[in-house]
Order: structure tokens, then sequence, then C-alpha cells
């Protein structure tokens, strides 16, 4: 058995075709084909069912693609670290209302270091901090309003709070909100245990004014698609918005409801790895 062999069986099982595995590999698709009978013989099971049109992977061979692509992984991790590459695992804990963010910088830290398994999992900023403190998250973004001495923190951008609502509001006719410009109309805003959330209701409460909540929604997209639907006024993170175009008119509320720091976290307690230093360069920089 060749890697060769088991290299082209994982293209064509992959993508069901001989000529896109010979193109890949730069190879005719005859001899693709010869390879994967040589490999059929040495593994002793039929691995594709052949039809005059194409090749369909059979029971045996799915369980084998399996073992097979493993092994493969195994092989380009070793070839990478002796070649003085970086393989490893990293988990993110971020609230949801980042991925707008976060999405393009982990997308382009995944392609420049394609061995290192990225998790990004969505709790809140202090579920987040219980996270990184805990060792079950190497890494948290969010909202913190303090810090242990035991966590380090990089600020990756200042933010704050926008208004979306139809371009034929009555907000649309006002050039500076207030807060008592939102009461009579229903608000879009995030769940009860979001920073976010407690920050909006504070404000409305210390001014001594309800608060008329028609939705909550599990992120700022969502807030969007809803605002887009004309169910109410959305509050959401200016980050969420930024370049975005739809059927909305977007307001500043920062004077409002105040700014905030998203700030990315990780125990100070060690040295950050060769991986973990390139993941805080790719989100930060």
């Amino acid at each position: 058995m060749k890697l060769s062999q088991l290299t082209a069986f994982c293209l064509v099982a992959n993508r069901g075709s001989l000529q896109v595995a010979a193109q890949a590999l730069k190879l005719t698709p005859s001899a693709i084909s010869l390879q994967l009978k040589r490999l059929e013989r040495d593994v002793g099971v039929t691995l594709f069912q052949r039809t005059p049109n194409k090749l369909l992977i059979t029971d045996e061979g799915r369980t084998f693609l399996n073992q097979a692509q493993h092994l493969l992984q195994e092989f380009e991790n070793g070839l990478a670290l002796v070649r003085g590459g970086d393989a490893g695992s990293i988990t993110v804990s971020s609230g949801n209302d980042m991925a707008q963010f976060l999405a393009p910088r982990i997308a382009n830290f995944i392609r420049d270091n394609p061995l290192v398994n990225v998790s990004v999992v969505t709790k809140s900023s202090p579920e987040s901090l219980n996270q990184v403190l805990e060792g079950q998250a190497d890494f948290g973004i969010g909202k913190f309003s303090a810090l242990p001495r035991t966590i380090k923190g990089i600020r990756l951008f200042t933010s704050g709070l926008v208004a979306l609502y139809p371009p034929d509001h009555p907000l649309s006719r006002i050039k500076r909100l207030s807060v008592q410009d939102l009461v009579p109309y229903g608000l879009i805003v995030l769940p009860q245990n979001s920073a976010t959330r407690s920050d909006i209701e504070k404000v409305f409460s210390n001014k001594g004014l309800a608060m008329k909540k028609v939705l909550e929604a599990g992120g700022c997209s969502i807030i969007k698609e809803y605002v887009e639907l004309r169910l109410g006024v959305g509050l959401v993170h200016e980050i969420c918005i930024r370049g975005k175009k739809g059927s909305f008119r977007v307001t500043d509320a920062k004077h409002l409801f105040g700014q905030y720091d998203v700030v990315l976290i990780h125990r100070n307690e060690r040295p950050l790895g060769a991986v973990h230093k390139k993941f805080v360069e790719a989100i930060s920089g």
C-alpha cells in the first residue's frame, strides 16, 4: 500500500470523479484507476462499485475512507512539524454577536495554519471568562467589566450600540435620539443574560422609563433580519453593521448606552506557544 494510492482513493471518494482526482494529482484518469485497483488488491476488499458513468463507493470503502483520511492527516501533521510548521488546537469562547468581526480573521488564520484545529464556542462574556479561568478555552472574546490578575486582556476594538429601523419609521425624522424617543416603540434586543442587554435595561431604569420589548434575539444578525421584516426597532452592536447594507436605517446610539472595549483574554500564568501567538496576531492585527 502506497501513500499515493491512499491520496488517490480519498480524492475520488470525496469528489466522485477520476478526472478531478487526475487533475489534482497531475496524472491521467487511467493512472488513477490503476492505483485504485492496486489499493483494492492490497486491502483485499472492493472499495468502489464501477458503473459506466462513475465510481460509487461501497460500504467497505466508506469505512476505509475514515481511516485513510486519518492516516493522511497524521502524515501531513508530521511533515509540517519536521519542516518547522505548526499544529495543535485552539478553543475560543465568544458571543455570537462577535461573528461579524471574528469570522474573516479566523478564516484567514485557518488558511495560513491548516493543521491547527480551531473550535469556537458561543458563550456570554461572563461565561467566556469562566471558560478561560477554568482552562476550558484558550481564549475568550467579549466585553468584560473587570479582569482578575491571572487574566491578560488585549483590546481589539471599541464599539457601541446603534438603532436600526425602516427608512420610513417615525424615528427617521429625529436627528439625535434620546431614550425617551425609544419608549413608544417595541425593541428587538439581545438575550437577557448578555452584558449588552443589562446595560440597555439599566439606562431605561435609571431614567425611570419602561422598555417595551417585542422580541429577544440570539444575535445582531438575527435582530437585523427582524428589523427588515418591520417587527420593531433593533439595538445592535455597531461592529455587526459596519459595511452591511440592508433595507433599514442606522442611527448612532452610543451617546445613550455608552461605548465599550471588546477584549481578547487568555491566562497569563503560562507563556503562549507559537500557534497561540500567531492566533493573537491574526485576531488583533
